[in-house]
């Protein structure tokens, strides 16, 4: 997912990788894939953490992979100052480089209050090489408009059922319906894994679906500048994730073998 910030004649360009990780199914070893090959396509990485954790055995195994690349400058950003003290982020400083290792920049932000950004965006500017903008200065992403949509019914479904139904669940855009006298329709289906996770998504009488149903058509409405009508059904698909098949008709493309 690319973010799109423009700052006078500077045009900075965020590529939100997905998470790596020691891949359990064939969704993970794409998602690891994709994160690891953007590697050779950007001026810097940043790596983020927690700075209310301990850097765990995940974090030296992401750094391993950025390590390993080893053609670009690298930033530890590190968040939530807000919340530790001066003693904290000295300690955090020799944590990162006893556990993980060397970086170009270590900045401290508040990702939530827009604490030290700018002290970041400089850090950011000092390794981009001079050239042409790649996109108009109003533009803050370059995906489309459907895929913006299913990431915000995944963001509600996430928000509202916390660790319950984790990253086993998929999104896909089975119907548009456009009407001249009346609000365009949107029938989305929401795939989990399990009978139990159906259960937890819809909830006692309909009403987690129906929340979530509700917030992410209020997003969605700002996002078209129109009203809809937003229906999502819950469908249980046995371990999608290990499904090549079904990984490409969700749009992952995968390496043939």
């Amino acid at each position: 997912i690319k973010g799109i910030l423009t700052k006078g004649d500077v045009q900075y360009i965020f590529i939100d990788t997905p998470g790596i990780h020691k891949p359990l199914n064939l969704l993970g070893e794409y998602m690891t894939s994709a994160a690891i090959s953007t590697f050779k396509d950007v001026d810097v990485i940043l790596m983020i953490l927690d700075g209310t954790e301990e850097i765990g055995t995940g974090d030296g195994f992401v750094f391993e992979r950025i390590d390993e690349s080893g053609r670009c400058p690298r930033i530890a950003v590190v968040n939530k100052i807000d919340k530790m003290t001066d003693e904290q982020i000295e300690a955090k400083k020799i944590e990162i480089e006893e556990k993980l290792g060397k970086f170009q920049d270590i900045v401290f932000i508040t990702a939530e209050y827009g604490i030290n950004i700018d002290i970041l965006l400089n850090k950011i500017q000092r390794y981009l090489p001079d050239g042409v903008m790649y996109y108009p200065e109003d533009m803050y992403t370059d995906m489309p408009m459907y895929k913006m949509i299913t990431e915000i019914v995944r963001e509600k479904i996430l928000l509202n059922t916390k660790e319950e139904v984790p990253h086993s669940v998929a999104i896909e855009i089975l119907n548009v319906q456009r009407r001249n006298n009346s609000k365009d329709r949107y029938d989305i289906n929401i795939y989990i894994e399990r009978d139990s996770q159906k259960g937890i998504l819809i909830g006692k009488g309909g009403e987690m679906l129906k929340k979530i149903g509700s917030e992410a058509r209020v997003d969605i409405e700002k996002l078209l500048e129109k009203e809809i009508f937003l229906n999502l059904w819950v469908k249980v698909k046995e371990k999608w994730r290990k499904k090549k098949p079904f990984l490409k008709e969700l749009g992952y493309v995968l390496d043939e073998e």
